[in-house]
Parts: C-alpha cells; structure tokens; sequence
C-alpha cells in the first residue's frame, strides 16, 4: 500500500501547527511560574511582616520594668505652662486630666479639636494638664499591643526626654493607624520620635518596652478613677460626660473644653 502524500503544504502548515502548540505551552508554563512567583513573594513578604510583629510583641513587658519617676499619683503626666513634664506647674490653677490611647480615633479627633486650647490653657497659665496614656485597645491591634508599646514609648519619653513629651504625643496622633489593624510598628514609633527632637539614645531604648507593665497599671488605675472610656476628661478631679452634656461637650466640636475649664477657673 503506497504511503499517503501529505504535500509541502499540508506538511508546513503541521509544522506551523505544532510550533504554535509549543509556544502556547511555554507560555502557560511561564504563566505558571509568574504566578508561583507572585505567590512565594507574598508569603515571604506576609512571613516577614508577621516575624516583625511578633518580635514586638515578645518583648512587650519581657524586660526589665521602670517606673516613670515623673508621673504624677494617679499615673498622669503633669504639663505645665512651659510645655515640659514636671515643669512649670502650680497647685492654684484648673487641673485637667486626659486620658487617652493611642489606638483610640476618637482621642485623635480631640487632639485635632481640643488639643490647640488646651495648648493655650496651658500656656496662659489657666490651667496645668495631666496626659494619661494608656492601653484599653490593645484587643483591636491584631496581636500586636500597639496601645500598650506606644504608651510605654510616652511614657519612656516624659521620663528621659520631656521637653519632647507633647512633640511626640501630637505626632503619634497625626500618625495615627487605624482600629483594627497591627498599628505602628516598634520601628516606626522610634521613626516618629526622632523626628520630633527624642535623643538618638532614648530612641534606641522604645523597643525595650521598659514601661509596658506600668501602663497597664495605669490603665488599671483609670478605671478607678472613673475612666468609663478614651478620650475622658477630668477638670479638678471631677470626670465630664460628654454623653450626659452632649451639646456643649462634643470632643468633635473645635474649643468644646475651653468653657469647662473657664468655669473652673472663675473667669
């Protein structure tokens, strides 16, 4: 039987045929690995982003502790009319307790609102204010404890490097992460410090989180004095209920506190 004759033509266009079959192939098998890739890269960038948190986080409260020697009896830090902890400070004026976290969005809207007059407040010499930082977040920061690490990196700062304590409070603020996220990590506290004037050696020092455990002391210590929730504000002791007064006490309202503490201190 003669073997069939496929001719030049028929023979090309097989030909054509099986190479475009190949490239086709190599292409899926490129395709393939570029998604193997972007695959590996993304594991290796979530393993490397959860071996950095972890890192934080065990070494929260692990080291040795202190205890800020400037913070007052109930655990505030007392700011007077030169904008220093511990300075400048006189018993005959309106004292103003704020308590807040750093996780809390709520204490970043009364910074932003409330945060100018109680600058002038203060300066003026009405008022002295005591800043409470503290944790009741740390459920909200994915494992991380980003309330209590940046509590206890305030806490580090008004101890060692006070004259930068309201610095580096508002620019925590301003740098806010969001509920519900792993928040900021070590690094980029110690970044936030720097650039507000914090000694190159008192930065080295945030990742040893010598504070932590006094913060939750704090925090504990909060909830005694009445602290129902952060922002809370305390003027002479006496905690103000934005809930029961929430026409005149609206933390997103700009100078909302000025008239409490007017009133309190007779003007």
């Amino acid at each position: 039987m003669a073997k069939k004759d496929l001719g030049p033509d028929k023979v090309a266009i097989a030909k054509k045929q099986a190479q475009a079959q190949v490239r086709a192939q190599e292409r899926r098998t490129a395709v393939i690995w570029i998604v193997i890739g972007v695959i590996l890269v993304a594991l290796f960038a979530a393993l490397v982003a959860y071996i950095v948190r972890q890192s934080d986080v065990a070494a929260v409260g692990s080291g040795e502790q202190s205890t800020p020697a400037v913070a007052s009896e109930n655990y505030g830090f007392p700011v007077g009319d030169t904008g220093v902890v511990g300075e400048g400070l006189d018993d005959s004026r309106v004292r103003v307790d704020i308590y807040l976290d750093f996780m809390c969005p709520i204490c970043g809207i009364f910074e932003q609102t409330q945060g100018p007059t109680l600058d002038s407040l203060r300066a003026d010499g009405t008022a002295d204010v005591y800043y409470h930082p503290i944790s009741i977040l740390d459920r909200t920061s994915q494992g991380t404890e980003f309330s209590t690490r940046s509590a206890s990196a305030s806490a580090l700062i008004a101890q060692e490097s006070p004259e930068n304590f309201l610095a580096f409070v508002k620019a925590m603020f301003v740098n806010q992460p969001a509920e519900n996220t792993t928040g900021l990590s070590d690094a980029k506290i110690q970044e936030i410090a720097a650039a507000v004037g914090v000694p190159d050696d008192v930065v080295a020092k945030i990742p040893d989180h010598a504070y932590s455990s006094w913060v939750r002391s704090a925090t504990e210590q909060a909830s005694v004095d009445g602290m129902k929730g952060t922002p809370t504000v305390a003027i002479n002791g006496v905690m103000q209920d934005p809930q029961a007064n929430p026409d005149d006490l609206n933390w997103s309202t700009e100078g909302a506190l000025l008239k409490f503490v007017q009133d309190a201190a007779g003007q």
